[in-house]
């Protein structure tokens, strides 16, 4: 089934004829693939698509299929090239010159966090989605580099001092996807958002991070949860924290008033009951 086979950067690119007869045990059953998430615009659309164990990125022009199979995923899934049962990141799907459908695909590493702490890691494909709060197809490998580094600190401060209630939620694995880490697994909050009733709260909550050594970055009143019935504060969303600022730690301290005023949506996310 394989027409030619090229190695160049460590990378293997395979390109498959789709006139060549497949074997069924070399390629995953449509009936056990799923696209995950999709991103569409005018020029292409991106999936992640499970195939089997194993987690794909899809590369389609919108030349290739009309508006409805690109964007419904059981119209697109039939119309699919083979998807081999293999280790690959990355197909590309197009036309060829007469018509029929080529694919081509690539075993390049995609990005990773590389520095992990927590000891444990778990399979996203092991846990059972119920809501969406992104449409994005690539994780943002920065931001949870990020992220990881901040709970790392705020995880540490908490074994030095376990009496003292948490800032944040708590930090309980590392997600991957094919053995590399994309992301983080935390503890579930439940409580209210704040608003300027709570200011003082929020305020010592907000101190105590300052006193970490970092900065929020984002102090909207989303990011501050109430418990309803202690009225305790905790902090989420640290995707803009970074180390300590003077100046930064200052000016997001002064806005707080202003925040938790705030009666719209800014900053509130958009979560989709799955």
């Amino acid at each position: 089934m394989r027409s030619s086979e090229l190695h160049s950067n460590h990378m293997e690119t395979l390109e498959y004829n789709n006139h060549m007869k497949t074997h069924e045990h070399d390629t995953v059953p449509q009936s056990d693939s799923e696209v995950l998430n999709q991103l569409i615009d005018d020029e292409r659309g991106v999936y992640r698509v499970r195939a089997g164990t194993k987690v794909h990125y899809l590369h389609i022009p919108t030349t290739v299929f009309d508006d409805d199979i690109m964007c419904r995923p059981y119209l697109l899934i039939p119309r699919l090239p083979a998807l081999p049962a293999t280790d690959w990141t990355t197909m590309r799907i197009s036309r060829g010159t007469d018509g029929a459908l080529e694919s081509t695909i690539t075993f390049e590493p995609l990005p990773a966090v590389l520095e992990l702490w927590h000891p444990r890691s778990i399979d996203i494909l092991s846990l059972k989605r119920t809501k969406r709060y992104r449409s994005a197809v690539h994780e943002d490998i920065e931001r949870i580099k990020r992220e990881t580094w901040i709970y790392s600190i705020l995880s540490q401060d908490h074994q030095r001092y376990p009496d003292i209630n948490r800032v944040g939620p708590e930090f309980l694995a590392h997600l991957t996807e094919n053995g590399r880490v994309i992301g983080l697994l935390l503890e579930k909050i439940e409580g209210g958002f704040a608003s300027v009733e709570n200011l003082p709260g929020c305020k010592a909550a907000l101190q105590e991070l300052h006193d970490l050594g970092l900065v929020h970055g984002d102090v909207n009143r989303y990011n501050f949860i109430i418990d309803p019935t202690t009225s305790r504060v905790r902090i989420v969303d640290f995707e803009h924290a970074e180390g300590f600022d003077e100046e930064k730690a200052r000016v997001e301290m002064a806005s707080l008033p202003a925040e938790l005023a705030e009666e719209t949506d800014r900053g509130k996310a958009n979560v989709i009951d799955l």
